[in-house]
């Protein structure tokens, strides 16, 4: 029997975070203890995110989610108890001598069920702030390969993670993360670096727990962004076949509602399902609204003439990047139309027509809660931060980060050796046909030549891959999994590659896209690193005004603020990591200006973030160093 059809339903209503000593949930599913080698390595402990539309425990050994059911598991709406996630991992690859047997070889260290090879890191342990230094609320923790009693070949991956929720109507439906892998080759093959290294992050989404013991039975994967696959830097943003045909007038393309829910066509609850039924050309059509813009991809924005026009979420209101947006991004003209798009990067799953039913059960309309939600994963951001501080972005076709792989597979497939787990990050998981649900890979890539030879599709046409789901090959709703990769990048001894993405959650194909738009948005909004995650709350203001003057600083600034009330007053200085720089007020402050110096004579050279904790309201601000 596949050990999901153990996942039992445990309703838990959090109000508050707490800590969760992963004891407890071990006493209920005895497996190995994922405790570090080292009695120095703190505890694994589950977190608990609550504040938003979405509920999820997350463990500090690289999993969200949890498997045992025991905790709330991408919980969505909050306090429902119906679950959409069975566990979320994080995976990474490379080749190489790396590792400290000497032996040159396909590599992999991953989080996995029952297979742990990373652990929490000594001085790194769980943490949690209401507010955090970036949401209202905020998870962080460290964690490594290195325990080599339960990896016997690590290469020395540091890990630092920051998970983050808020409350904010629009932006409560999702799970966003930050997450900075560092290579300390001393913990591998010391001064040798990692080439081709590939960081991935795998779903396995059973939706949903409501539908009871059959939640994993039937469910399907798909993908939004699959157009960007071409990897040829002459290729035309308009996708075209030969003779100029538009290729979204080719497919005939089926997005209805389900035909046997009782609901009205008008209800809420009767959303539409993408079905991916392919057309007479073997692509599935991806312009489904026909507006000229394949629809895995985001709309940033309209440009009619001299007038912008951005997008409002019919729900919360909000406008969608009205203060800001990628910088790198594409220009799609229809008719008198520009439309700037980037690609969506999501992949995700949903409750799908279970084979065992004579009806079209798709969403599980006749049970309570209903199966509605469409759960996914979307990339936001990655790029190299050089261990001399300098910063390196992955080139791509079109100048936006986009994944190198979009595998996919059912537990009947799962890989368990190194090798396996290389070649599947790598988008070469053949499946029972010998198709491959990866892309065309970067032929002009010059990274380590043992990495994976460029792969020609069949039919690579506009689409250079369209074996991106399981029904586009004929395959039925099933168990299964999703992995996205990024990279490649190559890591010398003190260099991090930084990745920004989110789990998001939302009502249908149409909720789910809206709000990943929405995870983009916030990134995009008022920044306290690079472009940050910065969202304000609904705590009434009372400290404004904050500013750092000068910026950049060289020795000394000051950092300028008001406080319209008496309160407790907490000013904090974090470096780009997010780790702790220094504190300069600490205290119950009266109303009024004021003006606190920065003494940075002894800072290292960098971007930094002021914290300001006023009371119950949070301000943030940026500033630069240079010497």
């Amino acid at each position: 029997m596949h050990g999901k059809a153990r996942y039992f339903r445990f309703t838990l209503l959090f109000s508050v975070f707490i800590f969760v000593s992963l004891a407890g949930a071990f006493e209920q599913n005895p497996v190995h203890m994922p405790y570090g080698s080292s009695d120095a390595r703190p505890p694994a402990l589950w977190a608990i995110h609550s504040i938003g539309n979405v509920t999820s425990a997350l463990l500090n050994t690289g999993l969200w989610g949890d498997p045992w059911g025991s905790y709330p598991s991408m919980e969505w709406p909050s306090g429902t108890g119906n679950y959409y996630l069975y566990c979320g991992n994080v995976w990474s690859s490379c080749y190489g001598d790396i590792t400290p047997n000497g032996v040159t070889d396909k590599w992999a260290s991953c989080s996995a069920v029952n297979a742990w090879e990373l652990h929490p890191s000594e001085g790194y342990p769980m943490e949690y702030l209401l507010p955090g230094t970036v949401a209202p609320e905020q998870s962080q923790y460290g964690m490594d390969d290195w325990d080599t009693e339960n990896n016997d070949n690590p290469y020395g991956l540091g890990f630092w993670v920051e998970n983050y929720t808020w409350d904010t109507p629009g932006f409560d439906n999702f799970i966003a993360m930050k997450m900075i892998v560092t290579h300390h080759s001393s913990n591998g093959n010391p001064g040798v670096p990692l080439d081709a290294l590939l960081l991935a992050i795998q779903g396995d989404c059973d939706v949903a727990t409501s539908a009871g013991t059959e939640c994993h039975l039937d469910d399907l994967v798909y993908y939004d962004g699959h157009a960007i696959w071409c990897n040829d830097p002459d290729a035309v943003f308009e996708y075209v076949f030969d003779g100029s045909v538009n290729a979204s007038t080719q497919d005939e393309y089926t997005y209805q509602q389900n035909p046997d829910n009782p609901l009205a066509p008008s209800d809420p609850e009767n959303i539409f399902y993408h079905y991916n039924y392919t057309g007479a050309d073997g692509i599935p059509d991806n312009d489904v609204d026909q507006n000229g813009v394949s629809d895995h991809f985001t709309i940033l924005a309209k440009v009619i003439g001299t007038d912008t026009l951005y997008r409002q979420d019919p729900v919360s209101g909000v406008t969608l990047f009205s203060e800001g947006m990628p910088s790198s991004h594409l220009e799609q003209v229809v008719g008198d139309t520009t439309f700037l798009v980037v690609p969506r990067n999501l992949s995700y799953m949903w409750d799908s027509d279970s084979p065992g039913s004579y009806d079209d059960d798709s969403g599980e309309p006749l049970i309570t809660p209903m199966c509605n939600g469409f759960t996914g994963w979307r990339l936001l951001d990655f790029w190299v931060v050089k261990a001399d501080k300098s910063i390196e972005r992955p080139i791509d076709v079109y100048g936006y980060p986009i994944p190198i792989s979009h595998a996919w597979w059912n537990w009947e497939s799962d890989p368990n050796t190194d090798t396996d787990k290389y070649n599947f990050m790598w988008g070469k998981n053949p499946d029972a046909n010998g198709q491959y649900s990866g892309p065309a890979y970067m032929s002009d890539w010059s990274g380590n030549p043992n990495a994976p030879e460029v792969m020609i599709p069949d039919n690579p046409g506009p689409f250079p891959f369209v074996f991106d789901n399981p029904i586009s090959l004929t395959y039925p709703v099933f168990d299964y999994r999703y992995l996205m990769s990024m990279g490649p990048v190559s890591l010398a001894d003190g260099d991090s590659l930084h990745i920004v993405g989110g789990w998001v959650m939302g009502l249908g194909l149409d909720g789910l896209r809206m709000n990943a738009d929405l995870l983009l948005d916030a990134y995009y909004r008022e920044s306290i690193w690079g472009p940050g995650l910065g969202i304000e709350g609904t705590v009434p203001l009372i400290a404004s005004g904050i500013e750092i003057s000068p910026n950049p600083l060289f020795s000394a600034g000051k950092v300028n603020f008001s406080l319209s009330e008496p309160c407790m007053t907490v000013l904090s200085i974090y470096d780009i990591t997010g780790r702790l720089a220094g504190t300069l007020v600490n205290s119950e402050l009266s109303g009024g200006d004021y003006s606190i110096t920065v003494d940075a004579a002894d800072m290292t050279p960098g971007v930094y973030m002021v914290r300001l904790q006023a009371g119950g309201n949070l301000s943030t601000g940026r500033f630069i160093i240079l010497k």
